[in-house]
């Protein structure tokens, strides 16, 4: 798709933006595509603008949610993966689901961006479309009585997004902004901590750095964006401090349907969900507020721990494995030689998982028109490797080579190190690929 030069109504240049992609999975009324820093809208008597606390969803109420989750075959229809109105109530759909099934941390995985327009956008594009995306999530949980608060890395992210986003943040009463470190760097918060406090002087209002924003202790749902991997140590920090503060308040007492045993090898506790037959090392906590981790491209950040400068990887079998994949999309393109006319075959597939439905390997149906049809499903998180062993059996490239020219196209290595199942016994918990 071609960017298209925007204009705000006040006169001022917008960013040429793809992010008009995200902005049509919102109705007219929520795009924002001002960069100018001035809030457009209509005034209402005393200078107030209208809000909505129930706007209208692509879910309602009276939709079956029962219905969408009682089964996990997956569909036999094509699926598109370049429409981002079906990509978002999909996405929504499934954490509803999850939601429903009483999953707290969640992983939602798409391209935020046209894939056309990937190499062609700054690194503004995408955090941009997250953060709009992350809203029209919250559009749709705040439907379902779920107070949402969007968590970006510091404060000076939060800070740019109300100057964007902020006509569209002030519309909810229930969905908010702020950050996971609660802090920016030093010169901007000391800049910011001024203005603040003569801004409210003047108005008379107490100091909100997050706008609108819900009572901590009533947010139920945080949804994480933008975040890189050396800022994974703030958000492991940032979850396991919520969870400390609501292990205290619970005590020793377990929520209803959990077991606690022991493990006969290591001694340790580990506790059985009787509803939902997780297992997990972490102790349970009631009422536990849903972690759903938007876009944050967790593959790539994966293989950045362990080296200089970033986390160790226990931060994926300790933290990391903890999230399931409720919405995921990875979507890449192949080519293969072979010895007749044409020559070089070129394909297309994806890995593609919609909650509560299996994973999914899907290939595309007609080369160049984005339309996937489902050639293989499994229980288990899919690996690369194993994708493209699927697709390519589906499509009868595979021939009947012995198992050294077998070793010679694959190689010795056929996943990555966390993918390797002699290392599952390291991880607190398997919902990453289950």
């Amino acid at each position: 798709m071609a960017k298209a030069r925007i204009m705000c109504p006040c006169g001022s240049a917008g960013r040429a933006v793809s992010r008009g992609l995200a902005a049509r999975a919102l109705p007219p009324r929520d795009r924002v595509g001002s960069r100018c820093g001035v809030r457009h809208g209509q005034a209402r008597s005393g200078g107030a603008r209208e809000r909505h606390q129930r706007p209208r969803t692509w879910l309602t109420r009276s939709q079956n949610i029962e219905s969408s989750s009682s089964s996990s075959s997956p569909s036999t229809s094509l699926i598109a993966l370049d429409n981002y109105t079906d990509i978002v109530k999909n996405m929504s759909k499934s954490v509803l689901n999850g939601l429903k099934d009483g999953l707290t941390r969640m992983e939602v995985e798409f391209p935020p961006v046209a894939e056309a327009d990937a190499y062609k956008n700054s690194s503004d594009i995408y955090i941009d479309a997250n953060v709009q995306f992350a809203i029209a999530l919250g559009r749709v949980l705040q439907e379902y009585d779920r107070k949402i608060k969007i968590l970006l890395p510091d404060e000076n992210e939060v800070r740019r997004a109300q100057k964007i986003f902020g006509q569209a943040l002030d519309m909810y009463d229930d969905i908010s902004i702020g950050s996971v470190t609660g802090r920016g760097d030093i010169l901007s918060d000391a800049f910011e901590g001024v203005k603040s406090t003569f801004t409210n002087l003047l108005d008379g209002n107490a100091a909100n750095s997050s706008g609108n924003a819900a009572d901590e202790d009533e947010v139920d749902t945080y949804v994480i964006v933008n975040v890189s991997c050396s800022e994974l140590l703030d958000l492991k920090k940032f979850s396991d401090s919520q969870r400390e503060r609501l292990l205290q308040r619970q005590g020793s007492a377990m929520p209803e349907g959990w077991v606690e045993y022991r493990d006969e090898k290591s001694g340790n506790p580990y506790y059985f969900d009787t509803k939902s037959n997780a297992t997990t090392w972490e102790r349970p906590v009631a009422n536990e507020p849903a972690v759903i981790l938007m876009n944050l491209e967790l593959e790539t950040l994966r293989g950045d721990l362990g080296l200089i400068a970033f986390p160790p990887k226990d931060m994926h079998y300790e933290f990391l494995s903890s999230f399931k994949s409720v919405y995921f999309i990875r979507q890449r393109d192949y080519s293969k030689t072979i010895t007749e006319s044409p020559f070089l075959v070129n394909y297309s597939g994806a890995i593609y998982r919609e909650y509560p439905q299996d994973w999914q390997v899907l290939l595309e149906d007609t080369l160049g028109q984005r339309k996937y049809k489902t050639v293989g499903s499994s229980k288990d998180r899919y690996t690369l490797f194993q994708a493209k062993e699927i697709m390519m059996e589906a499509m009868g490239l595979k021939g009947d080579e012995g198992p050294a020219l077998e070793f010679l196209r694959t190689g010795y290595k056929t996943c990555t190190w966390w993918e390797d199942p002699k290392d599952y016994d390291r991880e607190f918990s398997d919902n990453w690929r289950k």
